[in-house]
């Protein structure tokens, strides 16, 4: 595939899962301190609206959540068909998918699937074993990540460049979810890139994806990937190995 028509997928896919995305958080967060470039006006308060930023930091995974999300190119329009496939295959427990129009092809759909893994099953087998299904085409371009948790940072700055606000954030929780390459162990340092919407001090949506994996730099992954943040969202992830 040209490279014009792979820049046009990864649009696709990542405008479509983050139109998904902005689920509430069930956690909440102190905001400790707070720096603003701009005037002090215009530092959020607890009582003004939502607030959205980037975030970006290193930590460390910790676990494997059992869980993963792939997005895939088919021109397969039966969802319960493809749906069946993926669940027949050994190591996956649950899947909820859903199909998302292409605008590359009139024949083609972004399948986009959240996987739940039954208890020790390896994320990289799974995926292998659905992107090699003949529903897709994987020549098209493919996202594989897998949920796990990162240490939280013991303070980060947010960055709203259109209020031009740096502010100084702190979490409660010592863990964070996040969407992992395939390829990633506990004990990996990892660079961790974000979004993140904030009223006061609460925290109403989170999303965390892996971007580099500093101590298997460059890790070997699955080939042709979509853009690092194609699937994340802020859906809180199942913990499939806490059942």
């Amino acid at each position: 595939m040209d490279s014009a028509k792979t820049v046009r997928l990864v649009g696709i896919i990542v405008a479509v899962v983050m139109a998904l995305s902005m689920v509430s958080f069930a956690f909440i967060y102190v905001d400790r301190s707070g720096t603003n470039t701009g005037t002090g006006n215009d530092l959020p308060q607890a009582t003004d609206k939502p607030f959205d930023y980037t975030l970006s930091f290193e930590t460390t995974a910790l676990k494997d959540l059992g869980s993963m999300k792939i997005a895939l190119m088919t021109s397969s329009t039966d969802k319960t068909i493809i749906d069946s496939a993926v669940l027949k295959i050994d190591g996956v427990s649950k899947v909820t998918s859903q199909f998302k129009k292409s605008n590359l092809d009139a024949n083609d759909w972004v399948y986009l699937a959240d996987i739940v893994l039954k208890k020790n099953t390896d994320a990289s087998g799974v995926a292998v074993k659905i992107i090699d299904l003949n529903y897709f085409d994987s020549t098209q371009g493919f996202d594989a990540r897998k949920q796990i948790t990162v240490s939280a940072p013991a303070w980060v700055i947010l960055k709203n460049t259109d209020l031009n606000i740096d502010r100084n954030f702190s979490f409660t929780t010592t863990t964070l979810p996040t969407l992992a390459m395939i390829g990633t162990a506990a004990g990996d340092k990892l660079q961790v890139d974000g979004t993140i919407t904030v009223q006061g001090a609460a925290i109403n949506a989170l999303s965390l994806y892996e971007t580099i994996n500093l101590t298997k730099n460059p890790i070997k992954d699955l080939n042709i990937p979509i853009d690092a943040n194609a699937l994340a969202d802020t859906n809180a992830p199942i913990d499939a190995n806490s059942a």
